[in-house]
Order: structure tokens, then C-alpha cells, then sequence
């Protein structure tokens, strides 16, 4: 007997989920030679590997960050062991890898987008995570910061079901946003703060589960704990000397007009429009406030917990000591995104015009674009 899942009804309905599929497919894999970099955050894991493979050495810290002293911890590194592997220690297969779970990650989240909302929502929801050059971009990089998306899948997973009355999802995501903040980018943690204030909106409250959720988080610190246990408290002294430096301002009002005006505004711009004009600045602050009200005025308690989730992670940045590149704000792509595709379902022509400049603006980008300072050009 065939599958019900696979019957030709069935794969008309996933149709279009194909073709975009097969699109960002393409626009991954033309010029994947072109576009793959191999500097320091490559490096590192490439090295990893060495250890690996070669001296049968595992490491238990990842790359060391901006700020002198701080490491990340190694899963980053050890994902890596397997394209490492099937090329023989060559890089060479480390973008086709990590390609492949992007478009992994596009069906996971199209699954999840399905099941919270709706089928139309997830079709342009994943279609704008697939089709987006500065989607893309991450994988062809190759660093830690490329997993925060999959992260966020995971806890707005757990976050679903946990308002279902699953409480050891409240564990799992906890589980979830540790690792994320040891080893991929340690201001993952303002996400992990949404998560759980989001949590503490659900009338009943087990504390044995809030207690092993805490537990959850902490355990991926392990590693780092023995790496500076075995070298003198060094992170231990980093720490301090990052908590005891100056802030870099001070006059929160001014900080705030920076963050939105120079930084979130205009990542989220090129995120969906390769372009930060003016134009394309007031076309994508509109659809974050549409996709505002939708999310506010319904009754779905996930769609309510975006703004929140993007909020919170803004208001931790206002209080980050140090300098706040725009990438810092990829734990919040996955927010933007549904607020984005709530925001134009639903208006023929707003869907229309957005689509049309998206899509345009991305392939085209893709088709034309050159570098030379790539892994290839550098080979």
C-alpha cells in the first residue's frame, strides 16, 4: 500500500515548497566556489580537524573571540569533523555541507511555521529564509554565528509546546539556548532571556522543571569550565576584565537612536532587500509594523512573543558593553521573518510589490555578484 504522505494529492500540496526548494538550491550551489571564504573563523575549525584526524587530539574550546581571553566552546568546531573527513582534510566540502543544512533547516522551518500558523505563511516565510542572499551568505562564511537561525527554530519548538502544556520543552529549550550561547555566540543569551520570560507568562509554574531547565543551560558550560580549571582561571579573569570595563556610552537615548537607525533597521533592510536606501528602510520599518499589529491583534500566543522576543534582545544590546556589529541581531532573523510574512499574506498588493523587489534583488544579486577573496581565488 503507498503512503497516504505520498499520494498525488500530497505532492501537489508540497508543490510549490519544491520549487523554492530547487530555487535556493541553485542560488546556493552556482557559485559556491565563488563565494566561500577561508580566513580566520575557517581556520580554526580546520585546525580542530587536524587535531582530530591526525594527533587524535580532541579540544575543548572553539575560536577565541574579539575580546581577548573569551572562547567559544567546541561544537561549532566538531560539526566540522565531517566534511573535513569525507574530503580528507580539505575545506573543500565544508560549504556544500553547510548548504545542505540550510535547506534542511528551510524544511524544518517550514514544518514548524505549518504547524504553529499556517501552510501559506511557512511557503513564504521559509521562501524568504532560502532566497535571501544575507541568509545564504552565512553559510558561504562559515562560522559559529551561521547556527543561531537553527537555534531559534529549536527554541520556538519547544517554546510551541511548552504553551501546549509539554513542561519539559521549558528543559529542552533551556538545553538548547545554552549550547547556543557556549558555542556559537555568547549574546545568544539575550534570546534565551526572551525565552524564558516568555515562559513565565503561563499561569501554572513547575519549579522542579524551572530548576532542571537552569540545570540544562548551565551543563554546556562544562567544557569551559575545564579548560579554565586547566589553565589558571584565565576565562575566569577575562570575565572580570570584560564586567569592569567602561561602557561605551553612556547616554541611553543616543544608544537606542544608533541601534535602530544604524543598526537593526538597516540589517533587516539588507536582509530582505540588499539594500539600505531610504526607500528600503521605510518599506521594511512599515512591514515591521504591520507585522506588529497582526502578531498583537491575534490570539496566538507565539505570534504575540516575536515582538517580545526582538524587543527584549534590543533592550539587551542598550546595556552591552562593547562594540555591536549588526550580525549580533541574526538571533532575531527568525522573528523578523514571521512578523515580515504576517505582515504582506494577507495584502495582494503589498505581497506583490515585496515579493517582487525580494526576489529580484536577491537572485539578481547572486548572478551578478563576483569576489575575490575567496577560498578558490585564494587556492
Amino acid at each position: 500500500m503507498i503512503s497516504r504522505a505520498f499520494t498525488t494529492n500530497n505532492l501537489a500540496k508540497y508543490f510549490p515548497l519544491f520549487i523554492v526548494l530547487l530555487i535556493g538550491a541553485f542560488l546556493r550551489f552556482v557559485k559556491i566556489g565563488q563565494f566561500f571564504i577561508f580566513d580566520y573563523d575557517q581556520q580554526v575549525p580546520a585546525e580542530a580537524a587536524y587535531d582530530f584526524f591526525v594527533n587524535h587530539k580532541l579540544t575543548l574550546i572553539g575560536q577565541e573571540l574579539s575580546f581577548e581571553g573569551f572562547f567559544l566552546g567546541p561544537i561549532h568546531n566538531w560539526i566540522q569533523f565531517i566534511p573535513y573527513g569525507v574530503c580528507r582534510l580539505l575545506p573543500d566540502c565544508v560549504p556544500y555541507f553547510f548548504g545542505i543544512i540550510g535547506l534542511t533547516t528551510a524544511i524544518i522551518f517550514y514544518a514548524l511555521i505549518k504547524k504553529i500558523i499556517d501552510a501559506k505563511t511557512a511557503l513564504i516565510a521559509s521562501a524568504i529564509y532560502l532566497i535571501s542572499i544575507a541568509s545564504i551568505a552565512n553559510e558561504w562564511n562559515v562560522n559559529s554565528n551561521y547556527f543561531l537561525f537553527l537555534s531559534s527554530i529549536g527554541l520556538l519548538f519547544c517554546l510551541y509546546r511548552f504553551f501546549s502544556g509539554k513542561n519539559i520543552y521549558l528543559v529542552l529549550g533551556a538545553g538548547i539556548g545554552g549550547l547556543s550561547t557556549v558555542n556559537f555566540n555568547p549574546v545568544y543569551l539575550f534570546s534565551v532571556l526572551a525565552f524564558f520570560i516568555a515562559s513565565l507568562t503561563q499561569k501554572k509554574r513547575n519549579y522542579l522543571i524551572y530548576s532542571l531547565a537552569a540545570g540544562a543551560f548551565l551543563i554546556n558550560y562544562l567544557p569551559l569550565f575545564i579548560f579554565n580549571f586547566r589553565h589558571n582561571n584565565l576565562l575566569a579573569i577575562s570575565i572580570k576584565n570584560f564586567l569592569n570595563q567602561s561602557v561605551a556610552n553612556s547616554d541611553y537615548l543616543e544608544k537606542i537612536t544608533y541601534l535602530i537607525k544604524d543598526v537593526l533597521i538597516p540589517y533587516y533592510s539588507n536582509f530582505l532587500f540588499q539594500n539600505t536606501n531610504l526607500f528600503f528602510i521605510l518599506l521594511t520599518l512599515f512591514l515591521i509594523i504591520l507585522g506588529i499589529r497582526e502578531a498583537m491583534n491575534s490570539h496566538n500566543k507565539i505570534l504575540q512573543f516575536l515582538p517580545i522576543w526582538i524587543l527584549i534582545t534590543f533592550t539587551g544590546f542598550i546595556f552591552y558593553r562593547g562594540h555591536i556589529p549588526d550580525y549580533y541581531f541574526l538571533q532575531t532573523i527568525l522573528p523578523f521573518i514571521i512578523l515580515t510574512t504576517i505582515a504582506i499574506r494577507k495584502n495582494i498588493f503589498i505581497l506583490i510589490l515585496v515579493s517582487s523587489l525580494f526576489f529580484y534583488l536577491n537572485i539578481s544579486r547572486v548572478i551578478f555578484a563576483q569576489s575575490s577573496s575567496s577560498y578558490q581565488f585564494k587556492s
